[in-house]
């Protein structure tokens, strides 16, 4: 018996994915945000063998919020590919990519529309060449800005907390740098161990970046180049300079055509390129990086992860090819550590957001067009696994794919109070005074030489975030592991070493 035959029509089905991306070059022209997604949602509905009539049959375009202007895209979209009645939704940053991706599955599951399109993308490299060059960028159809889209989605709470704000962690990279050195006390590394070990993870990256069809950067950077300080590699906050954290200078889009198995099979699409979503789970739970207990670890990454393997009824050991969300290595290496794979293994198929690219808010759409793709590429009965990440390693989301029809009927699960249950918190308090240690921190280098400290400390059980500007301070916390270090904070917000 085939597929079809065997399973219940209305389980869900990925039947078209496509990456696109416009490298920098002669030949470069800038575009529109929206003219890009249109273009990868056309690619990804011609790769079905039915691009028509699915285009018509679609109920649902579903965008993620990027930098671009445009209210309602996916409008513009919808009408594109002939199916102008569409509903058109909309997530705001702090809203999971993989939400929609889960929303457009259950939607064809439950038979409230038989098509559904997910895609997202990015046009800040138009916008770099278009400034240097003086040339306005294109406009992207009327229809893209003409209204709001039929429903917005955005998330419940702040994914960041007020002493965040005030204390110089609202910046992507200084958070990570934080868990980037907890992790390094951790591992029981020198500072200049840890540096050589991110290198060489990210020049894997790198190589596979070079071979990906939707990649970015195709120089396949070698491991000191990217891990040590240069003239063109400049520090950004301790560990991390520039070619260790994410790039999102770039003009890339990602769509994913979702339908079910009746629906396929009504249509003749070959049962060979279906690809399965097994299990979508996610945390939504909001636990701010000064409140976790331990830094180097993520209870909710390892929750969804379990629930989504076991809900798809196969092990860690069978996942073939992976694709981690990977703004920053600690992003990388903590996840890997929490799911049970080895940090040795390929975690990723774009090559990552520093090389693949990382499309502001679109990459784990990027990512799960890539798992589509490699999947269908695989003749042999294959497992894989992609993951997200919204926030700072605050809400994590996990989807198990196949290229075989699933073990295990299809499930969409949310996790967050067992995420709230199983993560150990310490109280914080921005007033706090007096002795303490460091928890993690990290060094972020001025343009004038200049040296910021921030720091996670603890003080008597509490937790608080503290800067310094003291030059000799910040020398001594980049030179070597600052975590454990005894300091006197003197005026909240304020420390020095003991």
């Amino acid at each position: 018996m085939t597929p079809s035959e065997m399973l219940d029509p209305q389980t869900p089905i990925v039947i078209g994915a496509a990456e696109i991306v416009h490298r920098d070059g002669s030949d470069f022209a800038p575009s529109s945000a929206t003219d890009l997604m249109i273009e990868a949602v056309q690619c990804a509905l011609e790769s079905t063998g039915a691009g028509e009539v699915l285009g018509g049959l679609t109920g649902a375009v579903l965008v993620p919020h990027g930098t671009w202007t445009e209210s309602d895209p996916g409008r513009a979209i919808a009408a594109a590919v002939g199916a102008p009645e569409a509903r058109t939704l909309r997530s705001e940053l702090g809203v999971l990519q993989q939400s929609l991706l889960a929303r457009a599955a259950t939607d064809v599951r439950s038979g409230a529309i038989d098509v559904a399109i997910v895609v997202g993308g990015e046009n800040r490299w138009s916008g770099v060449v278009a400034g240097k060059s003086g040339v306005a960028l294109p406009e992207p159809p009327a229809l893209a800005s003409a209204a709001e889209p039929d429903e917005v989605i955005a998330p419940r709470e702040m994914v960041i907390s007020q002493i965040e704000i005030d204390r110089n962690l609202t910046t992507a990279a200084h958070q990570y740098a934080i868990i980037e050195s907890a992790l390094r006390h951790q591992l029981g590394r020198s500072t200049g161990a840890h540096q050589r070990a991110l290198g060489e993870l990210w020049e894997r990256f790198a190589e596979i970046a070079a071979g990906a069809p939707g990649g970015w950067d195709a120089r396949a950077m070698k491991a000191d180049e990217i891990a040590f300080e240069s003239e063109s590699n400049r520090m950004i906050a301790a560990p991390y300079p520039k070619w260790l954290i994410s790039q999102w200078n770039v003009d890339q889009a990602a769509a994913l055509v979702f339908t079910t198995v009746g629906t396929a099979s009504r249509l003749g699409i070959d049962e060979a390129t279906w690809v399965f979503p097994l299990a979508m789970v996610e945390s939504n739970a909001v636990i701010p990086l000064p409140e976790r207990a331990d830094v180097h670890r993520w209870p909710a990454s390892q929750l969804v992860s379990k629930v989504a393997l076991e809900s798809s009824g196969i092990t860690v050991d069978e996942l073939g090819p992976v694709d981690l969300y990977s703004c920053f290595p600690s992003a990388v290496e903590v996840q890997a550590r929490e799911i049970g794979l080895s940090i040795d293994r390929d975690l990723t198929l774009t090559g990552g957001m520093t090389f693949g690219g990382g499309p502001f808010n679109n990459y784990a759409i990027q990512g799960a067009a890539a798992m589509v793709r490699k999947l269908r590429e695989s003749s042999d009965p294959t497992f894989g696994l992609t993951s997200a990440v919204s926030g700072l390693l605050t809400k994590p989301a996990v989807t198990v794919w196949s290229n075989r029809e699933p073990r295990a009927a299809f499930v969409s699960l949310d996790v967050s109070e067992q995420a709230e249950a199983a993560t150990a918190r310490r109280a914080v308090n921005p007033d706090l005074t007096g002795a303490g240690v460091v928890v993690g921190a990290t060094v972020i280098p001025g343009r004038g030489g200049e040296l910021t400290t921030v720091a996670l400390v603890e003080v008597d059980g509490f937790r608080t975030v503290v800067q310094s500007q003291d030059l000799a301070l910040g020398e001594t916390f980049m030179a070597a592991d600052p975590v454990g270090l005894p300091i006197i904070i003197g005026a909240p917000g304020e420390f020095t070493l003991a």
